[in-house]
């Protein structure tokens, strides 16, 4: 893994990765109460198992942490790099998520692979570069923008073939101005059609498949414990 890490700090840019992957895990706001990761789903592993890469997408843990214990049980699956991110601490102040070398740097990141060009960001309201705004409650960026584009390439400091993002909990997969904009949703804390407060629903991760600078998104739902604890208990 070769990595250019031009700023891992407040400006934003975490530099561009280049890695030998075809086949992309996507993760994001997994919101785990265990710095040491024992709160991660090992569904969530088995449903990465043989992708060459690991994207997170960001909100790994809660409380501002960074979740070490979680990455390193993501990487005995493949390699896994991540972006930071503005969250609340304990007492509630707007905090930024603290960096980990080469594998979780920058608000924003470009990961090349397979001929494609990834960008990768928890908020796309947030920095580097202009806000792109997800409405309330949606996961939809404004694709209908004729300076999208723009304030993309402004963001990832260039143009780039992909967009993955988090910070939603709802999933989507969406082409618009030469661009896949992609987000994998929650695997523990999911929200989208059919959704309903307080009620169990399956979790979401994401695969890229990527291929001679092609990318195909898949979304994959995860079969959450505690619901197959509830079919078993009727039957």
């Amino acid at each position: 893994m070769a990595t250019d890490d031009m700023s891992g700090g407040l400006d934003g840019f975490g530099g561009v990765t280049a890695i030998a992957a075809r086949r992309v895990g996507l993760v994001a706001d997994d919101h785990y109460q265990d710095e040491g990761g024992r709160d991660l789903p090992d569904v969530v592993l088995r449903a990465l198992d043989g992708v060459d890469l690991i994207l997170h997408l960001g909100h790994l843990v809660d409380g501002g942490g960074l979740g070490r214990g979680a990455l390193d049980r993501l990487e005995s699956v493949a390699p896994v790099l991540g972006v930071r991110y503005f969250t609340a601490n304990e007492d509630g102040e707007k905090v930024l998520t603290p960096p980990d070398g080469s594998r979780v740097t920058g608000l924003a990141r470009v990961v090349e692979a397979g001929g494609v060009r990834i960008g990768a960001v928890h908020n796309l309201g947030s920095g580097p570069g202009p806000q792109i705004t997800v409405p309330p409650g949606g996961s939809i960026p404004p694709l209908d923008d004729p300076g999208l584009a723009a304030a993309v390439e402004a963001k990832f400091g260039g143009p780039v073939d992909v967009v993955a993002f988090g910070g939603t909990h709802r999933p989507v997969a969406l082409s618009a101005r030469g661009m896949l904009f992609v987000n994998p949703g929650s695997p523990t804390y999911p929200r989208g059609p059919g959704w309903i407060t307080r009620e169990p629903a399956s979790g979401t991760v994401g695969i890229l498949d990527l291929h001679d600078g092609v990318a195909a998104f898949e979304l994959v739902e995860l079969t959450r414990p505690r619901l197959s604890a509830v079919v078993a208990s009727g039957s």
